[in-house]
């Protein structure tokens, strides 16, 4: 069972601010870049419109990470910077989403995606007091 959230999903306007911000002056020394792919962010955050691949970078490791995504610039002032999910791994997201629903929260999903390692992720996302949670589930 999980004793902890597993890290922070959260927007950005400006990557490399976050990711120099982290490194050199917080000194948080892991940094993990990867691309969501575009139907993936469509999907997950409802974006569209997207040439390539959104750029992120999962910062730390362990519990309390950052998964920092950075907002494609077409859509800047219409998505806004900030915390976007709060992620909580789970063995059965499917048991969890349901119980949620049941609970009277509102669930979206599930969703498969790749993790920012490459490997397969599904994830249910919760509000609960009107705060994103994300059920992930690897493998």
């Amino acid at each position: 069972m999980p004793k902890s959230l597993s890290h922070v999903v959260v927007f950005t306007e400006d990557l490399e601010e976050v990711v120099g911000f982290c490194v050199e002056v917080a000194r948080i020394s892991t940094v993990s870049r990867y691309e969501i792919p575009e139907e993936n962010v469509g999907q997950l955050f409802g974006w569209s419109g997207l040439a390539a691949p959104a750029r992120a970078a999962f910062i730390g490791e362990g519990p309390g990470s950052l998964d920092v995504i950075e907002i494609p610039e077409h859509l800047r002032g219409d998505v806004s910077p900030g915390m976007r999910l709060l992620a909580v791994v789970n063995r059965d997201i499917d048991r969890a989403g349901a119980e949620a629903a049941e609970a009277g929260h509102v669930v979206r999903g599930p969703f498969q995606v790749t993790a920012a390692t490459g490997a397969p992720m599904s994830l249910v996302e919760v509000t609960a007091g009107g705060l994103p949670f994300e059920l992930v589930q690897f493998g």
